[in-house]
């Protein structure tokens, strides 16, 4: 009897996780559904507050680096690249659109943006190398706990406006974005987004600075990534740059990134920044520069990264999230 009884109570509970899980589900296409317009103020189903959904994110980069916090799980965005196209559309694509991403952190629900682009200052990409030149997220993307969206609005520019094209339309629950690559098809293409899901993990802020005295070789190209010890086939592209044009500040030797923000396991965690430079009228291999930082709850770690001759001061913030 005991046997039947146990049998029951176990039907019972798996009938009950499966109405949670469908509820959950529902609760989630209602809120993708009702909220992707970004000209329209939208309600939270979880907290009655009303926000702007084209109202960028409030929070910054380096929140939480002078005070404590929790670890939580982040979504970190490695590329996007156009995979195929499709309906008439052919290379190269002169490509403009907002990518987004929307969590829950602090409640606020505003948009984190991973690439923008207007329609005057479009990005040219070609069938040899279709990947977004990706500018964020500003700040990590937290995924725990949380019905967020990641929304892709692109479009290809034409000779006039009326001719411009759609090239992609999607908008994706932040929990189904699991997997490290993953194929996303729309009725003109199909974007290929490399991303992993980072368990308790630290936000790094990266900021690099020409050290006093030295320059940036001569005739020399770079490109700066960060990666982390978790995940050794994929890296963050910081900024890449082509015929020995650093950009920098001149006045206090600033370089100007074009990514800074990386997701690093909190414990047992590294957080590896490489220099990768060649030049391009010799005929010898590039060669990579590193240093490598152990993530902190707090604070700012600082080192050296020797480039040759150059040295670039480099100072990582971390800092952790409140719930």
């Amino acid at each position: 009897i005991k046997q039947y009884v146990d049998m029951d109570a176990s039907c019972a509970t798996a009938r009950k996780e499966k109405e949670e899980r469908e509820y959950i589900s529902m609760r989630m296409r209602r809120w993708l559904k009702e909220s992707w317009n970004p000209n329209e103020d939208k309600k939270d189903l979880y907290t009655d507050r009303t926000w702007k959904t084209n109202e960028l994110t409030r929070i910054p980069p380096m929140y939480y680096t002078d005070c404590g916090g929790c670890s939580r799980e982040n979504q970190q965005i490695f590329s996007i690249k156009v995979e195929s196209i499709r309906g008439g559309l052919r290379w190269p694509l002169d490509v403009f659109g907002v990518v987004t991403a929307r969590d829950t952190l602090r409640m606020e629900h505003k948009r984190n943006i991973v690439f923008a682009r207007s329609r005057s200052n479009c990005q040219t990409i070609t069938e040899q190398c279709p990947y977004l030149e990706l500018t964020g997220p500003t700040r990590a993307v937290v995924v725990d706990f949380d019905p967020g969206s990641f929304e892709v609005v692109l479009k290809v520019k034409g000779a006039t406006e009326s001719a411009d094209r759609d090239l992609s339309f999607l908008v994706l629950p932040l929990k189904e974005c699991y997997q490290y690559r993953r194929y996303y098809t729309s009725k003109h293409s199909t974007l290929e987004l490399t991303l992993r899901r980072i368990d308790r993990s630290v936000e790094a802020t990266i900021s690099m600075r020409l050290a006093a005295g030295s320059s940036w070789p001569r005739g020399f190209q770079g490109v700066f990534t960060a990666s982390i010890a978790s995940i050794d086939d994929a890296e963050v592209s910081l900024l890449s740059f082509e015929d020995d044009k650093l950009p920098v500040i001149a006045d206090d030797g600033i370089i100007k990134l074009t990514r800074r923000v990386v997701s690093v396991e909190r414990e047992h965690g590294e957080l590896k920044v490489s220099a990768t430079t060649w030049c391009a009228n010799d005929e010898q291999d590039a060669m990579t520069n590193d240093i490598v930082f152990t993530p902190r709850f707090a604070g700012r770690s600082c080192g050296v990264l020797n480039v040759g001759t150059c040295k670039i001061q480099i100072t990582v913030a971390w800092s952790l999230f409140d719930w």
